[in-house]
This record gives C-alpha cells, sequence and structure tokens, in this order.
C-alpha cells in the first residue's frame, strides 16, 4: 500500500482523567506483556498512558503503511531512512527541527552530531535517531586445532591463509577424515567483513554489493568499493582461499545460522560471528556436545599488505523514529511525547528502560546496578523502551558480566568507518536490479567463474547499464551535504 495519508489514532488525544494516550509502534518480535512493569512506571512518571505496539519485523513495515493509508499512524513509530524519506517527500512527517534546542534538546544534547544527520532529509530535520551499540562480532578460531597443529594465532593475511589451509587438509581434529574446513560463512558475505580493509578496500557491503557498495573515507575523500581499486586485490585474495579448497564451498548458498551449524558440528575452523552465537549457554551445550574437546576463541582481524585489518562499521545503521505531522493540532499531546523523549535520556529513565524496577529487577549498591534473578526472566522486551539509547558499558557490564572479556574484545576490535545508511538511492535507480548483477559477478570472481582481469567489464556494465555511477555520485553529494569528507 502507498504511505499514502496521514493522521493520529487517538481523537483527542487523551485518556480517562484527560491523560495523554500515546502510542508508539515499534519493530518487535513478540507483544509486550498485559501487567508491563515498565508502561506503569513510565505512565505514573509522565502522566501518560503509554500503548507500545509491537510488529514482527516481516510484517512491519506492511502494516506501516496500512496505518498510514487508514490516517492511522501512532504517535510515534519506528521508520528507516528510505521510508523516512518517501514520508517526508509526502508531507506527511513533523517536521522536529526548530524543537531541537527547546522542548527536543535533551535528545540534542544526549545523541551525537553526525548520529541525528540520518533523521535529516534535504536538509530538515524528521527523525528521533536512537545511537547503536557495540560491535558484536569478529573472527571466531578453533585454538584446540591451532594447538594440534603446533600453529600459532594468525595475526597477517599470510598466517591466516596458511592457517585456513592448514585445517582444511591436515585433519586438524585428528580422525583420521578429510572432512574439515578453514573457514565457513553464509551467503551474506560476512566471511570476508574483516579482511578488505587489509587490502585497503572498505569492501562492498552486505551480500556482495547488493545495496550499492560501501561508502567510507580515503583520506578525506570519499569512496565506494566498488571503485575502490583495492577491492580487486582484496577479491584476489578471496578467490586464492577458495581455490585453495580452504573454504567451506556452501558459503555462496547457505544463510549465517547454517554456517554456525557447520562449524558447531566440527566442519570448520573459522567463522565470523556475533559473540551471544558463541557464549549463550544453548550454544556452547550445542558444539560441546558433538565437539567435547572444542575451545573457540576470538582473534584480531588480520593485516595484511593495505595495513591493519579492521570491521567495517556502519553506527548510522540503527533505529530512528518518525512523528506524524498532525501532531502539530495535539499540542498537549505533542508537549507529553517530547517529555517522553527527553525522559529517556536521563538516568533514571534510561535505568528504567536497561533494567526495569529497582527492588524488582535490580538493586543499587552505591551506583552499581546489582540485577535479579527476574531480570533476566522479564527483561528481554526492556530495549522497545530505550527510544534515545543507553549506556552500552553499563548494560553489558550488568546483562552479561561473565561474557565482559568477549565483548569488549569484539567492540575495540579496529574499525573502518562505512556511511551506507545515509545514502538514499536518487529516483530512477533501481537497487535491486544492480544488486543483482553486482552478487552474481562478485561472487563469480571470488569463485574464480570470471577472471579478475575482467572486473573493470563489469565495473563498466554496473556504472553504466545498472547506474551504480549515478547512484555513488549521488551518494557522495549527499555525504559531503552532510558535512562528511
Amino acid at each position: 500500500m502507498p504511505l499514502a495519508s496521514c493522521g493520529s489514532g487517538d481523537g483527542d488525544g487523551s485518556g480517562d482523567g484527560g491523560i495523554a494516550s500515546l502510542r508508539i509502534s515499534v519493530q518487535a518480535a513478540d507483544p509486550v506483556p498485559g501487567d508491563d512493569p515498565l508502561k506503569a512506571a513510565f505512565d505514573e512518571e509522565l502522566g501518560i498512558d503509554l500503548d507500545m505496539v509491537t510488529t514482527a519485523a516481516a510484517e512491519y513495515y506492511t502494516q506501516l503503511s496500512a496505518d498510514s493509508a487508514a490516517g492511522n499512524l501512532s504517535d510515534m513509530f519506528q521508520i528507516d531512512r528510505p521510508r523516512l524519506e518517501q514520508l517526508a517527500e509526502q508531507g506527511l512527517l513533523l517536521d522536529i527541527s526548530d524543537y531541537l534546542d527547546d522542548e527536543l534538546a535533551a535528545y540534542t544534547d544526549a545523541v551525537a552530531p553526525d548520529l541525528r544527520a540520518l533523521g535529516n532529509i534535504d536538509g530538515t530535520d524528521y527523525g528521533i535517531v536512537t545511537p547503536s551499540g557495540y560491535n558484536y562480532s569478529s573472527y571466531w578460531i578453533r585454538k584446540d586445532w591451532l594447538d594440534n597443529l603446533g600453529l600459532e594465532v594468525p595475526e597477517t593475511t599470510d598466517d591466516f591463509f596458511d592457517v585456513a589451509v592448514a585445517f582444511a587438509q591436515e585433519d586438524p581434529d585428528g580422525n583420521g577424515h578429510d572432512d574439515t574446513y578453514g573457514l565457513t560463512g553464509g551467503n551474506s558475505g560476512g566471511l570476508w567483513n574483516p579482511l578488505w580493509a587489509a587490502f585497503g578496500s572498505g569492501g562492498i557491503g552486505p551480500s556482495y554489493g547488493e545495496r550499492g557498495g560501501s561508502f567510507y573515507l580515503d583520506g578525506s575523500e570519499l569512496v565506494n568499493g566498488f571503485y575502490d581499486p583495492d577491492t580487486v586485490d582484496a577479491l584476489e585474495y578471496f578467490r586464492s582461499l577458495v581455490e585453495s579448497g580452504a573454504v567451506d564451498p556452501d558459503f555462496m548458498t547457505q544463510d549465517d545460522a547454517q554456517a554456525q551449524e557447520r562449524a558447531m558440528q566440527g566442519m570448520a575452523g573459522i567463522m565470523n560471528t556475533t559473540w551471544p552465537n558463541m557464549t549463550k549457554p544453548e550454544f556452547v551445550d550445542q558444539y560441546k556436545t558433538v565437539q567435547p574437546d572444542a575451545e573457540w576463541i576470538q582473534i584480531n582481524p588480520p593485516s595484511g599488505p593495505g595495513g591493519e585489518g579492521a570491521y567495517p562499521w556502519d553506527n548510522t545503521a540503527t533505529r530512528m523514529y518518525g512523528i506524524p505531522r498532525t501532531l502539530e493540532n495535539e499540542p498537549e499531546k505533542l508537549e507529553k511525547l517530547f517529555e517522553l523523549i527527553a525522559y529517556s535520556t536521563t538516568e533514571d529513565g534510561r535505568r528504567l528502560s536497561s533494567f526495569g524496577i529497582e527492588g524488582e529487577h535490580y538493586n543499587l549498591d552505591g551506583d552499581t546496578v546489582v540485577p535479579t534473578d527476574l531480570l533476566d526472566s522479564d527483561g528481554g522486551y526492556f530495549w522497545i523502551y530505550q527510544f534515545t539509547g543507553r549506556d552500552e558499558a553499563e548494560y553489558m557490564q550488568v546483562k552479561f558480566a561473565d561474557d565482559i572479556d568477549v565483548i569488549e574484545f569484539a567492540e575495540n576490535q579496529p574499525k573502518l568507518q562505512i556511511y551506507n545508511s545515509l545514502v538514499l538511492a536518487p529516483e530512477g535507480y533501481n537497487p535491486a536490479d544492480a544488486g543483482r548483477f553486482a552478487q552474481e559477478g562478485i561472487i563469480a570472481f571470488i569463485t574464480g567463474q570470471r577472471p579478475l582481469a575482467e572486473y573493470d567489464a563489469f565495473l563498466e556494465t554496473l556504472s553504466g547499464q545498472f547506474g551504480l555511477q549515478q547512484f555513488v555520485d549521488s551518494g557522495i553529494d549527499q555525504l559531503t551535504e552532510l558535512g562528511i569528507s
């Protein structure tokens, strides 16, 4: 359905006794419990009647379109940047620019300018942006396999190559069978992510560049990964790994969960995954059941001829919220919504949305939050109230104290800042067609089905016939206007 009309579904904006009713829609798998203690706490603190509406990711934007077409948009709703642009062009969003220094001053102070820029369309602020959290991913490697083969943790791309080949060829599990690979991954292309920077490239982005390639700074110059000459060097390395037999041959067709399952079964010794996938008891039990001697450890991205390895990191890919323009006609409700956003930036508000109710979900030892067992059982949905983020360091220490070493390892890896989430496709560019051609071409180069000598011809077709040059030129102009250069 087109996002064609707009309105607030709460009538005069008042609940029983004149209390402002605020409906907020978010992307979340499970409904909020009927006896939600956080709702009660927010209601009491702010004098509101808060209704958090959750919809699973697969249906969320269909529902948002339906709400818009029916003139029934929530008073604040989660939205991504492309749809934010669409609603802004239709004149359906509240321009919050004039509120940033007054009613939304607490939000302005709490969220860095480069992140707030994600909510800016053509010089006008529309989105309330939630800062992203830590990086969760890193390379994980079988230390017991390294020990079995007398190998050290790889630190360079040459080391990484040699270890991956050894894991595939030298029977690291000692079972006498040729049944292991060095490296596994899924069709998202994430298995290569930590390696691009080692060759001087920022990479081409998720799923082999289906979104038009990564934008990043090379010195002070904005670059797109498809046009970076160092990208070809990285592709040559990936192809050499594949041709050596060190890479799980299903990396093009399986998803990331299937790749992890294969690694847990002892079929591969290196993968790029998140720390929860390796530390949660259910996953540890899974691999210890079939591989009782398995010892997985994190390693830093290897360095290479292009310099230090690093994770492509887009911290602008984060949650944001839109507000319907018609809320201008309900000033009392709008004022309460701004109070809710401001409260979410305070220590009390962030503690409430992170840890729940003091004395129930946590206790305080001085200024230190001490969780109770109830936080583990009840706190899975609390994040939906974190409209302006949370203190990530405190949150991780409280919620995952036993895993703090692996959390900090993942977060403290070198990162290469990319800006994909700030780039909107220009009119006339078809990202689906361009992405399909890009995926097929990049996979063909990595698997050796197409020689890398043809990369320039591939790029010429992608640039002209599929409009990538138009997209990149527009993207660089957009990022330059946002001050990224």
